[in-house]
């Protein structure tokens, strides 16, 4: 079996049974190797598209690793509390800065479809809102820049495709508050994902794109483009990786290449 262009020998020892151990290892690469060729083909499809629909600018882009963790609690069968928190590193700059947010999700309850009432809504639900607060800033006691509070107010719906894929749609509005200035910025997103299941383990790559208008500049300046997939470890915890680009018309920076880990948290 080869994983990523490496030859694995899985041949089973003649003279010997098969173990417990030899099987969980043989589930692990299993799903391994799944994941890995999903990304790589979303990835690839992504650049691609990046490429075709926003040329880089000539000068280089910025590199950032962002972790975050994610906690959803439950409060009703129509609400739950989302709360957030990052660090994103940006590698040529050697800054870092951090985000922490806390959010109320609502949905409706599937009156015709009663067997979603309990489902996650990321998953089955086909329409739902989200209300925020966030804070953003230089990570660390004492770094100077710049520091932002935004207020959030998000759409988000689903419609099944053929060959069991969902295009998730989603609008979303940003109030921000940067060091006193006072903007609005508004963003719309399309993707796509579905879900696969190996050996019991839920998978779920995507690929989606967005833009955003900021009322400073009066344009549509901003285009990130992202790919990842998620994998659920138990009911209770899911980790997410993803590869991103994003371009700005009006920012120093002007290009952005992210890879980002996402610990999530349901209870």
């Amino acid at each position: 079996m080869s994983i990523t262009g490496i030859e694995i020998e899985t041949k089973p020892n003649p003279s010997a049974g098969p173990t417990t151990t030899d099987a969980f290892a043989w589930k692990i690469m299993k799903w391994v190797r799944k994941a890995l060729q999903c990304h790589r083909l979303i990835a690839a499809a992504l650049w691609a598209w990046t490429a075709l629909l926003a040329p880089a600018r000539a000068d280089d882009s910025l590199q950032q690793i962002v972790p975050e963790f994610n906690d959803y609690t439950k409060l009703s069968d129509r609400s739950r509390l989302y709360l957030l928190a990052d660090v994103t590193k940006t590698k040529s700059e050697n800054s870092t800065d951090g985000e922490l947010g806390a959010h109320l999700d609502l949905t409706l309850i599937p009156l015709l479809r009663p067997a979603l009432r309990e489902a996650d809504w990321e998953r089955e639900r086909y329409l739902w809102t989200r209300f925020g607060y966030v804070v953003l800033g230089p990570a660390g006691s004492g770094a100077a820049g710049i520091t932002e509070r935004r207020g959030i107010a998000e759409l988000t719906g689903r419609l099944l495709l053929p060959q069991q894929v969902w295009l998730v749609n989603r609008v979303r509005v940003d109030l921000r508050d940067i060091d006193g200035e006072f903007s609005q910025r508004y963003r719309l997103r399309m993707g796509v994902e579905r879900e696969f299941t190996v050996d019991g383990v839920v998978m779920v790559p995507y690929a989606q794109a967005e833009t955003l208008y900021d009322t400073r500049y009066l344009t549509w300046n901003r285009q990130l483009y992202q790919a990842g997939v998620e994998v659920e470890l138990s009911k209770a915890w899911r980790v997410e990786s993803y590869l991103a680009r994003q371009n700005d018309s009006h920012s120093a920076s002007g290009n952005v290449d992210i890879f980002g880990l996402v610990f999530k948290h349901y209870h």
